[in-house]
């Protein structure tokens, strides 16, 4: 688990423009009423009061859905107080064991019903965006000996902050505590140093919330460790040494860290990677660990432009099929346009969102006698659909939804 002292040291979000080329997670063209449906949010008008019950009301349910059933909830006052510059509806969290009084206490701004974790000491900050929430919740998901684990290792861990002797330090469910210097990484356990991880170098590297991580890599339910080794423009690259829980200690994964921005999906315990060549070319994998223990490379997706503009896409399956093939820059950037704009938009409205959904450019296609571009739309992996986008860019799209080659629905994406 990463250290509940220093939640910034947290694995950061792959960029936006990966997010929505992988993920189709695009909400250009929707209105906010679309956004509001999809999302199933709630917007508070900027211009209707909230009485002292609606603020209530959204404070339960704000802590239902992140942190259920740990607090009870009342309204300090009736009346809205100054916070600041903000005129806030007060309420107290009192813990269900013990009915302890609980920081931070929660405020409803009575015009916007924006959401405020209100600190003892003045710091006010938008609930959504508090990750003092997470905390909790992440902490709840621990069994009862884990809790204790992390509670003793955050106590050694804030005596190394205050000692000097390192700027940033994660701590592990296991009571283990780790932090890294240009040489080494260390591992600390009861106030000792457990075990020291030495690294070839990181030079160049600027120290920020990705440099040291603590995540399962290999799925087996133990966190590993993640040590920035460079990194340039979009790409980043890791030591990394796996957990040995037979033997209590971390041992030294060798080339990892030619892997650019590995990461781990638990639902499928593959790891997959992106690495940008170029403002238009780069290079996708997917990754598992086979029986002997060692991560193989099951798929990949190139994108590479040549001196004269052309783009040639280069795809291999997990059954080692390859398949390759040349567009112009033109139509590549146009299938590029749709599928992080109206053909998500499309597939959102039709198919639901989904973190888990990607889009391939399979290239240019003729179907019905009509040029399309042909575009495989995945979940979790697997074939969903496959949409014919005519090219005359009319936007009427084919849909093989059995993914066999031969459309059986043309609607239009645009109406």
């Amino acid at each position: 688990m990463i250290s509940m002292l220093n939640r910034w040291k947290r694995l950061l979000v792959p960029c936006l423009a990966i997010a929505l080329f992988l993920a189709g997670c695009s909400t250009a063209g929707e209105t906010d009423a679309d956004v509001e449906e999809f999302l199933g949010v709630q917007l508070q008008s900027q211009t209707t009061e909230l009485s002292a019950q609606d603020a209530l009301k959204k404070a339960e349910d704000f802590i239902q859905a992140t942190v259920p059933d740990q607090f009870q909830l009342s309204l300090i006052s009736e009346e809205p107080q100054t916070v600041g510059s903000q005129q806030l509806y007060m309420i107290q969290l009192t813990t269900q064991v013990g009915g302890a009084a609980y920081d931070p206490s929660l405020g409803v701004d009575m015009t916007s019903g924006i959401l405020y974790s209100c600190y003892a000491d003045g710091t006010l900050k938008p609930a959504a965006e508090d990750e003092h929430w997470e905390d909790i919740t992440e902490m709840a998901s621990l069994t009862p000996e884990e809790q204790q684990n992390l509670a003793e290792a955050n106590s050694y861990a804030s005596q190394i902050l205050e000692d000097g002797t390192t700027d940033f330090i994660l701590t592990l469910k296991t009571g283990r505590y780790i932090y890294a210097d240009e040489n080494a990484v260390y591992v600390g356990y009861g106030g000792n140093i457990q075990q020291t991880l030495f690294h070839d170098g990181n030079e160049g590297i600027v120290v920020d919330q990705t440099t040291l991580l603590a995540r399962d890599m290999n799925f087996d339910g133990y966190e590993d460790i993640l040590l920035a080794a460079s990194s340039g423009g979009a790409n980043s690259y890791y030591y990394l040494w796996l957990c040995d829980p037979a033997e209590g200690n971390f041992v030294a994964y060798p080339g990892f860290e030619e892997l650019s921005a590995p990461t781990p999906n638990v639902e499928t315990s593959r790891i997959s990677t992106y690495e940008r060549g170029s403002a238009a070319d780069y290079t996708q994998g997917v990754w598992e660990w086979d029986d002997t223990g060692m991560l193989v490379e099951v798929s990949s997706y190139q994108v590479a432009t040549d001196e004269s503009g052309k783009v040639t896409i280069t795809s291999i399956g997990e059954d080692g099929g390859k398949t390759e093939f040349t567009v112009t820059s033109e139509e590549y950037t146009t299938v590029n346009e749709l599928m992080s704009g109206s053909l998500v938009d499309f597939c959102i409205s039709r198919y639901g969102g989904s973190e888990q959904r990607a889009f391939s450019f399979e290239g240019m296609a003729t179907v019905t006698d009509i040029s399309c571009y042909s575009v495989l739309m995945t979940e979790g992996g697997t074939p969903a659909v496959r949409l014919y986008i005519d090219e005359s860019k009319t936007y009427m799209v084919m849909l093989d939804e059995n993914c066999d080659g031969t459309p059986e629905e043309t609607v239009n994406i645009n109406d």
